[in-house]
């Protein structure tokens, strides 16, 4: 049995103490993770342990199932065996898919960035300026008119980016460090064996750590289907319903591809992508705004079906209380902990909602 594959001994069975006691470890090292920054390594490595539990276990079922109809020892001891060589070839291989395949991602991203985006950000702020030429005179001078005011904008709001920019290099490297780490520990754990008769402290433990994965996989599948859903409700809007109307927007490539990207990050990236299809469709009119308003809002409805039949059952958390958790997240602990904290505060809520708190 692989580290953490044995059944979760239900709560009502574990003593309190040891339940309140892991609860509080895994918060204190999740707060310490995220103030060392090393919130990279601790994503990267939750998503390699998943991916590796979930791939041994099939093998497992496989090769176990086998076994057992087998008389030979040497046979049996073999197909033992195979589902950790197969499971340790599988994922390995699946991470070079994945660097080789988010390599190229960021290349097309930046490239798409370089030739499109300074074009998509002066349409935006040209709607934006349109939208705003009826309001008050303090408050227009407040709007940027164009790119070059933006961007003063955003250094008098978040100062100068030279520094980072001088210290990326070495930060990249520190990430790297972290993914390596990560993948290393993801797939040990994902293939170690544990005790079959544990103290009640070590199978409290490793009970809250199966939760706090479950939370992790159960949230973030969620949102590739989301991110799915978001990016496909997108398309036939901007390519089919849009033109039906002889509205063309400009940019659509790069519109698709940040909802994709932005839709993965949970309540919060459905703000951002709808305020951006919002400002492109501005400046054609009230009732094309209006017409964009209406269907991202039929879309977002259906994506709450979506969502409350994931991880409504399981967690039971309304959107209010993740965006509260994601701000909070990103505030403390920047882009790792706005990732991380829904997953956090699923986690707690459901130890709260099975000891009667909530």
């Amino acid at each position: 049995m692989s580290f953490f594959n044995a059944p979760i001994v239900p709560l009502s069975r574990q003593p309190f103490i040891w339940q309140a006691t892991c609860v509080v470890a895994l918060l204190c090292i999740w707060v310490f993770m995220m103030a060392a920054q090393i919130g990279p390594g601790l994503i990267a490595g939750l998503a390699i342990f998943s991916m590796t539990r979930f791939v041994k276990r099939f093998f497992d079922k496989l090769c176990i199932r086998k076994a057992s109809r087998l008389k030979s020892k040497g046979l049996r001891w073999v197909l033992r065996v195979l589902p950790v060589g197969l499971t340790t070839l599988i994922v390995v291989s699946l991470m070079l898919l994945l660097i080789f395949g988010f390599s190229n991602a960021v290349r097309f991203v930046v490239q798409t960035l370089i030739t499109q985006g300074p074009q998509l950000l002066d349409e935006a702020i040209a709607n934006l300026v349109t939208v705003t030429a009826r309001l008050p005179e303090n408050i227009r001078a407040q709007v940027p008119v164009n790119s070059e005011d933006f961007y003063d904008l955003l250094r008098r709001s978040f100062g100068d980016g030279v520094g980072y920019v001088r210290n990326f290099g070495g930060a990249s490297f520190y990430i790297f460090l972290q993914l390596l780490f990560a993948a290393i520990l993801g797939v040990s754990a994902g293939l170690m064996r544990t005790s079959k008769d544990p103290k009640p402290l070590a199978s409290a433990w490793t009970s809250t750590m199966e939760r706090y994965v479950r939370c992790f996989t159960l949230l973030m599948g969620a949102q590739v289907y989301v991110s799915i859903w978001n990016t496909f409700c997108t398309a036939i809007f901007v390519y089919v319903a849009l033109p039906f109307f002889d509205v063309v927007l400009p940019f659509r490539e790069l519109l698709l591809l940040f909802t994709a990207v932005a839709s993965l990050i949970p309540a919060a990236g459905n703000v951002m992508a709808n305020s951006l299809i919002l400002l492109l469709t501005v400046r054609y009119g009230v009732f094309v705004a209006a017409g964009s308003v209406l269907y991202l809002f039929v879309i977002h409805k259906v994506e709450y079906f979506i969502n409350g039949y994931i991880i409504g059952s399981n967690v039971r958390a309304s959107v209010p209380e993740m965006l509260v958790a994601i701000i909070l997240g990103e505030t403390a602990f920047g882009l790792p902990g706005l990732i991380t904290a829904p997953v956090t505060y699923a986690f707690l809520k459901i130890h709260w909602q099975r000891w009667g708190w909530v």
